[in-house]
């Protein structure tokens, strides 16, 4: 991905990024990935790290911690381990083995993820298991960083001389000491080391006085260590002993070195793998910590951005104390198939400028293989440049004015921009002359328009707003603005042009009445009415979006009341026929009694005498009584299980029906081709005409009196105590759930379950978003393992 100018990185906020994510990194190798980290364009490359990303960020969610601890950089070891006679030291040595370890644990944990996580999986295969070596580095080399005595049989038997001998000095100086220490001819009644001898410190005036050899002298000359005769053959030992040990350890670790050459190349692989994957884990914890999501993105996709944040502002607020965090108003921007350009106005400081660095910054982001603070339905074409004009390169050194600086860059950029390419650029046409400079800047939108190129430019100028609204492709956006409070809101707002305001915002600042309305003058009545119509646009922008937020609630109200209304129905209906059913149950136990009883007295009677047939008519009637219960209790559990028998005629308006999606039952009222609208209880209820059966008409019953109160809409009906949205897509589940939360809330249920799935941890974070603002949760939590584990969420309401 070409990215002009260079210090585009710094400008955008993409340095600060890869900053905040160093923090993660775990080894030299990582930071080095790190630092060469460049957003790309290739789509192969670009999707496997995003897949990747994606599989690790639900790893490290549902998971226990990566077994993934600080991996030494120990590539220069391995590099001159490859020289004829190097000798690696014990502490180096272990460095490796421990380098070994951590390789083969990462290589078993990602093969562990073959089922649930097969592109972590893969990377397993890149991972060359040193067991061998790491079995022999252990037998030489101590965790201390020392050669153990077991690496040879003759380091073994020259350090159980050499301690012998030792043992052997020691015991004779110590003699020494208590025969020496009655004359006081000793300075210290303690033994020390000279020149790697043991020597006694003995007072310098008695020092003829013992028999030895004179190893050193004290600063002050008070103070001669001494080396007794009678220890002079032990020391002698000693020391050629301690010389074969060194002899012996260098043959060891000169041979152990041998061994790490033969397998450098393996051990250097290795450590390009490892670092890879601690930038990926860096990445992904990153993500996780500002609750980031994957886009989708590729050279077909559109430009669209929902609810997306700037992760600088983010990383700015998280280091602030919280009563000092401002709020980020997310952007949410999309551009249709057949725009390509994008012209946004409005008033200084409204968040144009952070609009632009946001979708350019987003864009680096996941062309580098980072996820994206936005919702998980966002989706970035593939660019395969950028290109950021900040109107700010000017330089006394060059002698750059901010216009030469920008000529300069629009150069570079038509030399270098393709049909792929984001054309970024705050306060288009500024630094010249305006007329000029608007055009200039317009020839120069046209010409890359030409070629296909994404562009998204912010502007005062008017004429650059008639543009973007008569020539194809571009449109026209802007940043809404408080006229009441004369207070940007930071919301982009596209298809309609905005106003600088500076007449309304210099008044609020106390401005002098009379300069302002000589300012008005002198910008002539023309501009003033495309000013008050631009206001006016505004302002019933404004309105229509209020008028739709309130649909929108009222729509989602008059939603929970139909299914409020519905399960209520449903509830009803269903404790109706559990009640009959039991009264047609007890009626055939009285039947079958009272049938034993007459088959009794029809037995006594025939045992009489009386007439057959008389006894065969009394038989059939019971019989036919009989029936006639057993087929209203069938018909009733018939359906119970939503198998009634029913008219089969096609009903008409004006038949009592029963909706067999719902079970719900009312009147149709009219037929319109293949649709129909019934009347549920006052409730008119669009549905498809073929979902309907013809009923009978209920039998008018007498109403109980109901002592009526506000929340009549809400008296407690059954609950179920859990919810299951796995499958349901990110916007149909956030409503589900929330229904089903007020739900909750109104029942008398005080616990409920959240049956989410693990899955991309997509429905999760919906979950526990959702949950963490509401006041009437008191807390959540993930499942224990054997009810569902990270799958399921536990909710207790307050």
């Amino acid at each position: 991905m070409k990215v002009f100018p260079p210090s585009t990185s710094d400008k955008l906020g993409f340095t600060a990024i890869t900053e905040a994510t160093s923090v993660f990194i775990r080894s030299e190798m990582g930071q080095e990935e790190l630092q060469s980290l460049k957003p790309v364009s290739a789509a192969r490359i670009v999707s496997h790290k995003l897949s990747l990303l994606c599989e690790l960020m639900d790893a490290l969610q549902y998971e226990n911690e990566v077994p993934f601890e600080h991996p030494h950089d120990i590539r220069e070891f391995a590099k001159r381990s490859r020289v004829k006679r190097a000798i690696l030291n014990p502490e180096q040595l272990y460095q490796i083995r421990q380098f070994c370890v951590s390789a083969r644990l990462l290589k078993n944990y990602l093969r562990s993820k073959s089922e649930t996580h097969p592109l972590l999986s893969q990377l397993s295969q890149e991972i060359i298991p040193l067991k061998e070596l790491e079995k022999k580095i252990s037998e030489v080399v101590s965790e201390h960083g020392s050669v153990k005595d077991s690496a040879s049989a003759a380091l073994r038997q020259i350090r159980k001389s050499l301690g012998s001998r030792r043992n052997e000095l020691r015991s004779a100086i110590n003699r020494i000491i208590r025969q020496m220490s009655k004359d006081g001819y000793l300075a210290e009644f303690e033994a020390t080391i000279r020149n790697g001898r043991m020597v006694l410190p003995v007072r310098a005036e008695h020092k003829r006085r013992i028999s030895g050899f004179v190893q050193d002298v004290s600063a002050t000359g008070q103070t001669v260590y001494l080396e007794p005769t009678e220890t002079l053959h032990i020391n002698n030992d000693i020391r050629e002993l301690e010389q074969q040990e060194r002899a012996e350890i260098e043959r060891i670790l000169m041979a152990l070195t041998a061994e790490i050459g033969g397998d450098h190349e393996h051990l250097l692989s290795n450590a390009g793998c490892i670092g890879r994957f601690d930038l990926l884990l860096a990445i992904a914890r990153f993500s996780l910590s500002l609750g980031c999501t994957i886009p989708e993105i590729g050279e077909s996709r559109q430009l669209s951005l929902e609810n997306a944040r700037n992760p600088v502002l983010m990383l700015r607020n998280r280091r602030m104390p919280k009563e000092e965090r401002e709020e980020i108003v997310p952007l949410n921007i999309k551009l249709e198939t057949q725009e390509k350009g994008v012209i946004i106005t409005g008033p200084n400081a409204g968040g144009k400028s952070v609009s632009l660095k946001t979708v350019a910054l987003l864009s680096m982001m996941a062309q580098s293989g980072f996820a994206i603070p936005a919702d998980d339905t966002s989706s970035l074409p593939l660019f395969t440049g950028l290109w950021l004009d900040m109107g700010d390169e000017q330089s006394i050194d060059n002698d750059l004015s901010t216009f030469s600086s920008r000529l300069a860059w629009m150069r570079e950029t038509l030399k270098g921009a393709d049909a792929g390419s984001l054309i970024l650029v705050d306060e288009a046409g500024t630094g010249t002359d305006p007329e000029e400079g608007v055009a200039l800047f317009q020839a120069f939108l046209e010409i890359l328009h030409a070629r296909g190129c994404t562009i998204l430019a912010t502007t005062h100028h008017g004429n650059l707003k008639v543009f973007a609204h008569n020539y194809p492709g571009f449109v026209n956006a802007s940043m809404e603005f408080d006229r009441n409070r004369l207070t940007p809101t930071y919301r982009f707002r596209k298809g309609v042009p905005g106003s600088s305001y500076a007449f309304e915002m210099s008044e609020r600042l106390g401005l002098s009445p009379n300069l302002l309305s000589r300012a008005r003058e002198l910008v002539g009545e023309s501009k003033n009415k495309l000013e008050s119509l631009i206001t006016e646009m505004e302002e019933k922008a404004q309105e229509a979006g209020e008028i739709r937020s309130k649909t929108l609630r009222e729509q989602v109200k008059a939603e929970k009341l139909i299914r409020n209304y519905e399960q209520r129905l449903k509830t009803l209906t269903a404790e109706r026929d559990k009640l009959r059913e039991k009264a047609l149950l007890d009626a055939r136990d009285i039947m079958q009694s009272a049938n034993a009883r007459i088959e009794e007295a029809i037995q006594k009677v025939y045992e009489a005498g009386t007439d057959k047939e008389k006894i065969k008519e009394i038989r059939a009637e019971v019989g036919k009584h009989r029936q006639e219960v057993e087929k209203d209790l069938q018909q009733t559990s018939n359906r119970r299980k939503g198998k009634e028998t029913e008219d089969q005629t096609p009903p008409q308006p004006g038949d009592p029906v029963r909706l067999t999606d719902s079970n719900a039952t009312g009147e149709l009222i009219e037929v319109n081709g293949k649709q129909a609208v019934v009347d549920v209880n006052g409730l008119r209820l669009k549905t498809k005409y073929k979902n309907l059966v013809k009923t009978k008409k209920p039998k008018p019953q007498k109403r109980e009196p109901v002592f009526s109160t506000a929340d009549d809409d809400f008296n407690p009906i059954p609950v179920p105590p859990s919810l299951d949205i796995r499958g349901y897509r990110g916007e149909e589940a956030g409503k589900e759930l929330m229904h089903y939360l007020d739900r909750v809330s109104a029942s008398s249920l005080r616990r409920a379950e959240i049956i989410h799935g693990k899955g991309d941890g997509i429905l999760k974070k919906i979950v526990h978003e959702q949950l963490s603002k509401r006041g009437d949760v008191r807390k959540f939590d993930f499942a224990p393992w054997e009810q569902g584990g990270p799958g399921c969420t536990i909710v207790e309401f307050a």
